[in-house]
């Protein structure tokens, strides 16, 4: 009976067993089944979404122990930056530099732990526009709100004024027609002479140019820069309509300074004589972004020149790169040639227009080798001269709107990047482009610029912290905010020293560890995000880097140890230590006595290890430590506490002064002897025992 029972609970467990597999299997199967399906949706998504570099949120399946999730992490280098309570087995991780988000998710994704992992996606604050034509300026926020139009298809326009929305300081020349400087969409963003800026017949800038207030006619020689064409208001609205103003249109930039400087007649023709002398008040302004939406003629030296002054004097040209010979078809600038877009000086940015789906314009000039990066350009809304277009708005196409784009984009990113030369600016527009393929072969870049993500570039870390650890160690945590960094720099000083560089740490670092630091010195720390710009014609690449976060930390000083004390008579201790600092002024030794508390008693010099206490009372316990102490770190820790009994008179007299011959019961500096004295003293009582047991 008893092995039938045994059987048949054997064959039971078989059964349950098998059942099990069973359903495990169909389990793996289904569930295999699902992750091929979510692996596709989640990777569909990382071309049109924007998303944290480096980093990744993974998802383990419920019973999952940690110590399986860290073997995952640990193939593929990866580290846990949290986890959430909120979701249980959720964690958030940072790659290694080695490894794309792409591929993380593909291998996480196919380990039957993960649940599911995705990209750690952006999320942004969306500025409300309330200007009523906002709706139909797709090249800013494209819906598809045209025929042909593509969705996403735009410059990235209210992502990057979550960043910034520009500045009325800065100055935008626009070299043109003229500006209708009464339109209520740019009225406010007219540059004023902060010198000549008042009608009263006198020069007061001394430019020969009397009561140039708002800029210059250069065609007819005075102060007269209204709009007689409608070509450079249209290119105004494009750079600098006032922005959420709940008036027509808004311009890339809301708060923007344009410098109306007329070389185009009412036709639309000028002379190179004229741009330079434009050009040359610009300068004189200390304008940097000059924009030029017109080409004609041939290579000019004159012009080369002119243009080659505002490279020196740090100044960009944003020009149109031509609309070809018709008109109607584009035509390639390496062959053809269209000025000033073909000069080859590394302050020019020639700009081909892009469609609402992304496509060359048809009339766009191109070159692969002469024209630098692609803007919206066509059937682009903007602002008019009433004279002209009687509701102030009006849709123009061309090379000419794609250029202000990029004029504008310059100026954003020298709003927020202060510190950036304009080659720096130039390079960051022609880095973080959107590649198209209408435009690879075409353009010099290959892509169409895109405002959020230059804008975001190299944004400076935030959040940023130090914290001393043990044994001369610092770590540095901070924010990554930049989008497009190469890695981060981060450097250090000692005291009032040089920086130096310490460390470069790859993109999307946000922490970093500093060790082996003297004690008692004040260390500080600059973190910045770095990266290299391109700068066409040149070769060469030019670096450039974030705002800085500085912060400082005083090494501690290090603490004395082996404190040990020793009395030398009825009066005199010795107290000795072990130095650990190496940059310490001196040492403070404090004392208690039985009756009260720790007193400083005593100061030492520098690397100093010993000091002799005297004028003690006979046969008292004293307790001793003692701090290493500098101007900079302040006080050490304190040592161990330490406690001796001086010597009675008899003891000093009996051992010379050296304590020998001296009871050394209850002295912590004689703890072997006392122990053996106890020894020798229960002999006796040993002996009588022994003696005691042998009668027994």
């Amino acid at each position: 009976m008893r092995r039938f029972i045994s059987l048949f609970l054997m064959l039971l467990l078989a059964a349950c067993g098998s059942e099990k597999s069973a359903d495990h299997s169909s389990a793996v199967r289904s569930e295999a089944k699902a992750l091929t399906v979510s692996i596709d949706t989640v990777l569909s998504r990382l071309d049109r979404a924007k998303y944290q570099e480096g980093e990744l949120l993974v998802k383990f399946r419920t019973g999952v122990i940690q110590a399986s999730a860290a073997k995952l992490h640990q193939k593929t280098g990866s580290s846990v930056i949290k986890r959430f309570a909120m979701i249980s087995d959720l964690e958030h991780i940072k790659l290694p530099a080695s490894l794309s988000v792409r591929e993380a998710i593909s291998f996480y994704m196919s380990n039957p732990n993960v649940e599911y992992a995705e990209p750690n996606y952006i999320k942004h604050f969306r500025r409300t526009v309330n200007d009523p034509l906002f709706n139909l300026q797709w090249a800013l926020l494209n819906t598809g709100q045209l025929a042909g139009a593509t969705p996403g298809s735009d410059i990235s326009a209210t992502a990057a004024w979550d960043i910034g929305t520009g500045s009325a300081d800065m100055v935008i020349a626009v070299i043109d027609t003229g500006i209708d400087s009464g339109h209520p969409d740019l009225s406010a963003n007219v540059w004023t002479n902060p010198v000549d800026g008042s009608i009263n017949g006198v020069d007061e800038d001394g430019n020969g140019k009397t009561d140039d207030i708002h800029g210059w006619n250069f065609v007819s020689n005075n102060n007269t820069i209204m709009d007689d064409n409608g070509h450079g208001t249209h290119v105004s609205g494009i750079a600098g309509a006032s922005g959420n103003n709940s008036r027509g249109v808004s311009g890339l930039m809301w708060q923007v300074k344009l410098m109306p400087l007329k070389i185009l007649d009412a036709a639309g023709n000028g002379t190179i004589a004229d741009e330079i002398a434009a050009i040359q008040y610009a300068l004189d302004k200390h304008v940097r972004i000059m924009n030029a939406s017109f080409t004609g003629g041939d290579y000019s030296q004159a012009e080369f020149d002119a243009i080659n002054a505002a490279k020196q004097a740090g100044s960009l040209l944003i020009t149109a790169a031509g609309n070809g010979i018709d008109g109607v078809t584009g035509t390639n600038n390496d062959t053809t040639g269209a000025y000033p877009a073909n000069y080859a000086l590394s302050n020019i940015i020639s700009v081909a227009s892009t469609d609402q789906g992304d496509r060359r314009s048809l009339f766009s000039n191109y070159g692969l080798n002469s024209v630098h990066v692609g803007a919206p350009g066509e059937e682009i809304l903007s602002t008019y001269p009433a004279i002209l277009a009687p509701s102030g708005y009006l849709y123009e196409s061309g090379t000419s709107m794609s250029a202000p784009y990029v004029s504008a984009l310059a100026g954003l990113l020298m709003s927020q990047y202060s510190h950036f030369t304009a080659s720096q600016v130039r390079g960051t527009i022609l880095r973080y482009v959107d590649s198209l393929p209408s435009l690879q072969g075409a353009t010099i870049t290959g892509g169409r610029v895109n405002a959020f993500r230059a804008l975001s570039s190299l944004l400076p870390p935030s959040e940023y912290s130090l914290s001393t650890q043990p044994a001369g160690t610092v770590r540095l945590t901070w924010k990554d905010n930049a989008a497009g960094e190469d890695g981060y720099m981060v450097e250090r000083k000692a005291g009032s020293g040089l920086y130096t560089a310490v460390a470069s740490l790859p993109a999307n670092a946000s922490e970093f560890t500093d060790s082996s630091l003297s004690d008692g010195i004040s260390y500080s720390y600059r973190i910045k995000a770095f990266n290299s710009l391109p700068n066409p014609p040149e070769t060469a690449g030019i670096p450039a880097v974030s705002a800085v976060a500085e912060l400082t930390s005083i090494i501690p000083l290090n603490v004395p140890t082996g404190l040990q004390a020793a009395a030398i008579s009825s009066s005199g201790i010795t107290v000795s230590w072990t130095d650990n600092s190496t940059a310490e002024e001196g040492y403070e030794i404090e004392r208690k006595d039985p009756s009260g508390g720790f007193l400083k008693i005593a100061t030492t010099g520098p690397n100093s290890t010993s000091f002799t206490d005297s004028g003690l009372s006979p046969q008292t316990t004293y307790t001793y430590h003692v701090r290493a102490f500098n101007s900079v770190a302040g006080n050490s820790a304190y040592s161990n506490d330490v406690s001796v009994t001086t010597f009675s008179v008899s003891q000093s007299g009996t051992g010379g002064g050296g304590g020998g011959g001296g009871c050394s019961i209850g002295s912590r500096k004689n703890t072997v002897l006392t122990a053996a004295d106890g020894i020798v003293m229960l002999i006796p009582l040993l002996i009588t025992l022994i003696a005691r047991r042998k009668r027994n």
